[in-house]
């Protein structure tokens, strides 16, 4: 049995993190012991105590943010005393996880969202990656920047695509009700029983392209007025977004609900998911919209065009195109027998391709080939 000490220096929950435990979750523990090292600030709590529920050994570590080299004598320690064959380093942002490279002991890493750095990052990455045994990116976009960028490291890097937990999404709404619908619709989303709802969950960032989606609603209100655009997400471009939607005079028909937990509801009150991003590592939400089962529109950059197959189970447009999504959308918003056949195409696939299960078996074999 090969113990597999999983490693991040974030003090944020975000994708990489959830990743992190799913795959720790579905490893064969037959086979692989997962052990959990990260920072013990409070901002981890409630994901550490996920692990703890699936009787995942975690160790905090008193270190005061990622810079600090304490990351470097802990972490050492906990390798000996914990006996770790193998370390594996979430790195979410391309220039985190420093002081798993310096440690004496085999490496993977999985590039969770790579981009390229300033020079001077740039150089000591190179000299890092040498100590990897494997590369793992999310996407084969992601593996094709991350060659471009370090062509000595080609032969190391290899791709498996993030997973859901199937289990836990079936369990949100095994319970669905007509009633349960139709009560999102009216008291959460504020609109009529029957009025279409298009959806979006995103962080509220400029690369999240929401400004495109929002720009492209008058006109689909005008042809379409039983439509409702719900935006679910919080951040620094939420304002702009909302001053946007008043200048546009949508108000009526844009809803911001800001962070919600009870996302997989949400999506099944839904009719139609829309990720218009910019830039986009992997786009896990597309994921959890095709389990619901909903068709999705989404811009063709990063990792989407993996998940989601254009004309399949969804539409890819052009990013930044406002006048692309808007026909896309159109397209569904008109025709509910190709929203069904994508939704449905969606679900099948992502059961196939993308399930949480998938995704350990993929590590599983990769811990085992290297010593």
């Amino acid at each position: 049995m090969k113990r597999i000490l999983f490693y991040t220096d974030t003090t944020q929950i975000g994708g990489a993190e959830l990743q992190m435990f799913l795959l720790a979750k579905f490893l064969n523990k037959e086979l692989i012991t997962p052990i959990i090292a990260c920072s013990a600030d409070t901002k981890l709590d409630s994901w550490c105590l996920k692990f703890a529920e699936e009787n995942i050994h975690v160790i905090r570590m008193n270190v005061k943010h990622k810079h600090d080299p304490n990351h470097y004598k802990i972490l050492k320690k906990i390798i000996t005393e914990n006996g770790i064959d193998i370390l594996h380093a979430h790195v979410w942002n391309p220039a985190s996880c420093r002081y798993a490279f310096m440690q004496n002991i085999p490496l993977i890493i999985t590039e969770h969202d790579p981009f390229k750095l300033n020079p001077i990052k740039n150089i000591f990455k190179k000299i890092a990656l040498k100590k990897t045994k494997k590369i793992v990116t999310v996407s084969q976009e992601n593996a094709k920047l991350i060659k471009k960028l370090y062509p000595d490291q080609k032969n190391k890097v290899s791709v498996i695509h993030n997973g859901l937990d199937l289990t836990w999404w079936n369990s949100q709404l095994l319970r669905f009700t007509e009633e349960d619908l139709e009560d999102i619709k009216v008291h959460t989303f504020e609109a009529h029983k029957d009025t279409l709802i298009i959806t979006t969950i995103a962080e509220l960032h400029p690369r999240k392209g929401i400004k495109y989606l929002i720009a492209a609603m008058p006109k689909i209100i005008e042809k379409y007025p039983n439509v409702k655009l719900i935006i679910i997400g919080e951040g620094e471009d939420k304002e702009r977004l909302e001053k946007l939607t008043e200048n546009l005079k949508i108000n009526n028909c844009v809803k911001f609900l800001g962070r919600r937990k009870e996302i997989a509801k949400l999506l099944k009150a839904s009719n139609i998911f829309v990720l218009p991003s910019i830039r986009e590592a992997f786009g896990m939400v597309n994921l959890e919209a095709m389990y619901t089962p909903l068709p999705i529109v989404a811009s063709k950059v990063g990792g989407i065009p993996e998940i989601i197959e254009d004309g399949k189970t969804g539409i890819l447009v052009p990013k930044e195109d406002t006048m692309e999504l808007r026909i896309a959308l159109e397209k569904l918003i008109k025709n509910p027998e190709l929203r069904n056949k994508m939704a449905n195409a969606g679900k099948e696939r992502l059961q196939k391709e993308f399930s949480a299960k998938k995704m350990a078996e993929k590590y599983e074999k990769i811990y085992k080939n290297i010593n």
